[in-house]
């Protein structure tokens, strides 16, 4: 059962607490249902991440709360029966409420902290800040154990947990009816990282491919390129969001650098599929949709083409099938997401 939502009461920072914006995609657990995840609002894909994930949810802002409205979150807490509470990325706001919950509740409520971040984002000197400012917690006494959705993250901070978190596909209902309309989308950043331009380019490449709806516009390709076809939608909220995903047949996320792309988790939610670049996710070499779904050389539009063209023929013969190796998929991901955070927490 979902947490009651909270998103009306009157005091703003209580409000914070179970919105259901973040609790009606939550999968549900016997095991985790009374975790904490305690999140940054404006951080998209860990937001999407985290909503996903069972138990209770705690919104915050980039500024840090008072302390006052850190004592009313503490007691609202209590009160809900929190033994766990999980930092789904770092952030200074969040380093001022994990010590304040460490010295507010002692041995009574233990903290954990997992990072959604790869080695080529320490470009941005925010991300290794916060790395610094977790293993100061960690050997604070503050943080049980720290924890990482990046396969070999423990080889970057030895610190983090060896294993690597999964993250689940959020509850979006029954999957979509296929329908083939030869649609596709990429909802990726106009950033080097994302590679918007490859995917567009691969995207294009494929005959069977009749409109390409993108939230990003690719700046001057139209110079060298028809974009006829292209469709750009601006920011979506996440209700825009997932009724596009619904619409088209398959999403493509060929990026340089992810960790578990909630883009490809909320596709397979709806019964879509999503090409990614190699996610090192040892547990699903052998996945049938994973392979499917999986661009080996994530510079050039060339796998990528190759792969878009062959899962659009699968597509429109037996989208069915496709369906139903999403499914199992998802079946398989939930369970072990389940059992490697009660490993990593202990329970």
């Amino acid at each position: 059962m979902a947490p009651a939502d909270n998103s009306k009461n009157t005091d703003p920072v209580l409000a914070r607490l179970n919105p259901v914006s973040e609790t009606r995609t939550a999968r549900p657990s016997t095991v985790l249902g009374n975790c904490l995840s305690v999140y940054r609002a404006d951080w998209h894909g860990i937001r999407s991440a985290s909503a996903a994930l069972p138990g209770h949810k705690l919104l915050l802002d980039e500024a840090p709360l008072a302390s006052t409205e850190i004592d009313r979150l503490a007691g609202a807490i209590s009160a809900l029966g929190v033994a766990t509470v999980c930092f789904q990325g770092y952030s200074p706001a969040a380093d001022v409420l994990a010590r304040a919950f460490k010295d507010h509740f002692g041995s009574g409520i233990r903290l954990f902290a997992v990072s959604h971040v790869t080695s080529t984002q320490f470009q941005a000197p925010f991300e290794v800040r916060m790395q610094a400012a977790l293993l100061k917690a960690l050997a604070d006494g503050v943080f049980v154990r720290l924890g990482s959705v990046k396969p070999g993250f423990h080889d970057v901070v030895p610190a983090t947990w060896p294993q690597t978190l999964i993250n689940y596909c959020p509850d979006l209902g029954p999957m979509a009816a296929p329908v083939a309309t030869g649609a596709v989308f990429v909802p990726v950043e106009n950033h080097w990282r994302k590679g918007l331009y490859t995917n567009l380019i691969a995207a294009l490449r494929v005959p069977a491919v009749r409109q390409i709806f993108t939230v990003n516009a690719p700046t001057n390709l139209e110079l060298i390129e028809d974009l006829s076809r292209l469709c750009v939608t601006g920011f979506l909220d996440r209700a825009a969001l997932q009724a596009l995903l619904a619409r088209v047949d398959m999403v493509l996320n060929v990026s340089l650098a992810e960790c578990q792309p909630m883009t490809q988790l909320e596709a397979f939610a709806l019964g879509r599929p999503c090409l990614t670049g190699p996610l090192g996710l040892a547990d699903f070499t052998r996945d049938e949709i994973i392979n499917l779904c999986t661009v080996g050389l994530v510079d050039t539009p060339s796998e990528a083409r190759g792969k878009l063209g062959a899962l659009m023929d699968l597509w429109a013969r037996d989208a069915t099938a496709v369906q139903g190796m999403i499914a199992d998929h998802m079946a398989r991901r939930h369970a072990l997401a389940e059992q490697r955070y009660a490993d990593f927490f202990a329970l």
